[in-house]
């Protein structure tokens, strides 16, 4: 399957790296199957998900794989829009092409802000369609403090969420997408999986 044994673990790896002061800000740890929480600080408070915020992009991206809406064949063509994201990117030329199976590796493994916007275009027409998307994933999800206004992450302001609505989001990936993902035992061991969501 795409990304299968790559794809979660690097998205969840993302959650895990996204401070370099995990525990002097908002925090949460908890276990992705039955939610429990084995340690949380601020779990609650507003912050900025900058890169994190590619991990609703993926989310995004495999309901639209799942709905049969797209294919990890999918050709994706890079806009003017997409050319003029601040980097960290691919550095695609306008009009050049990957397929959504490329880009999503890209996203998750790169970071790439031109990518994200690339796959924004191709699911859903538009970015602003996209984030529109997004939004309405994360009411779906329970994650009532978070609001998306870019697919990438860029400083944008409007853009929040919580170390709570993270966990969220973070559990419904390893739930509802497991054939994208390796079991994480390279992370917590065998028969120990956990989820970790810090600003």
């Amino acid at each position: 399957m795409m990304l299968q044994r790559t794809g979660l673990s690097l998205l969840v790896g993302a959650v895990l790296l996204a401070s370099s002061g995990a525990f002097a800000s908002p925090a949460l740890v908890f276990q992705p199957y039955n939610g429990t929480v084995f340690y949380a600080e601020d779990p609650d408070a507003l912050w900025f998900p900058a890169s994190l915020t590619k991990l609703m992009t993926a989310y995004v991206a495999f309901e639209a794989l799942k709905a049969g809406t797209v294919t990890p064949d999918t050709k994706l063509i890079c806009s003017k829009e997409a050319t003029e994201q601040a980097p960290s990117k691919l550095w695609l030329k306008e009009g050049e092409s990957i397929t959504l199976d490329v880009a999503l590796k890209v996203l998750i493994v790169e970071s790439a802000n031109d990518v994200a916007v690339m796959i924004a275009e191709g699911v859903a027409g538009s970015q602003e369609a996209f984030v529109a998307r997004m939004n309405e994933t994360a009411q779906h999800l329970g994650m009532t403090h978070t609001h998306y206004v870019n697919v990438n992450g860029l400083p944008e302001e409007g853009q929040v969420t919580t170390a709570r609505d993270l966990a969220k989001l973070t559990r419904a990936v390893i739930v509802e997408f497991p054939d994208h993902a390796d079991p994480l035992q390279h992370r917590t061991g065998p028969g120990r999986q956990t989820g970790h969501a810090h600003a």
